[in-house]
């Protein structure tokens, strides 16, 4: 696997400034929720940092990819094909960076729309991507508040302004955030 500096730079190289940027603050929440959960900081940082390396694509080209890859292209998706980037950004992190944990990759796959019964891991990278200092929306200090106090509540809050925000914007839903919200709604009302 290449070392943080290494990727790094490739990240400087190949993401716009924003994304970047984006990348190293969630990185950087990545690391504090790590510490307070006890989960391996390198993962963490690999995770967080890698997370949204296929973002360097268009929406036709991560089309194109996810095609190329043997991704299935289902309505939804192929309607946004943003949808795409988290495992197209897994998959390149095995193929470009030679990442082989598999707890990392599946945190980078899962950190859009989440999953039913995440590992630490993949629920710290999910609120990463969510809550990092650059973002800015309705309830997101809240957010960040209930990140430090429960993962699962966090995720399930997360999950329903996501929710809310795309059935406001009349967007298609894809199952999987319906499924992490239904998951974790379930599992803290037991």
């Amino acid at each position: 696997m290449k070392k943080r500096e290494q990727i790094i730079e490739q990240l400087k190289k190949s993401l716009d400034h924003e994304r970047f940027r984006h990348s190293l603050g969630v990185e950087k929440t990545a690391l504090a929720l790590a510490g307070k959960y006890k989960v391996q900081k390198s993962k963490a940082s690999i995770a967080a940092l890698l997370h949204d390396y296929a973002r360097k694509y268009n929406s036709k080209q991560l089309l194109a990819q996810a095609k190329k890859h043997g991704l299935e292209i289902d309505p939804v998706r192929k309607f946004e094909p943003k949808l795409f980037h988290a495992e197209l950004s897994a998959i390149f992190a095995k193929q470009e960076f030679k990442v082989r944990d598999k707890s990392v990759l599946s945190a980078i796959e899962k950190h859009t729309t989440g999953s039913a019964n995440m590992t630490a891991l993949e629920k710290i990278i999910f609120l990463s991507d969510h809550i990092e200092e650059g973002r800015s929306f309705f309830g997101v200090s809240r957010l960040r508040d209930l990140a430090l106090k429960s993962l699962d509540q966090a995720v399930l809050e997360s999950s329903r302004i996501m929710l809310e925000f795309l059935l406001k914007n009349k967007a298609p839903v894809y199952y999987k955030t319906i499924e992490t919200r239904n998951y974790y709604l379930l599992k803290l009302k037991t």
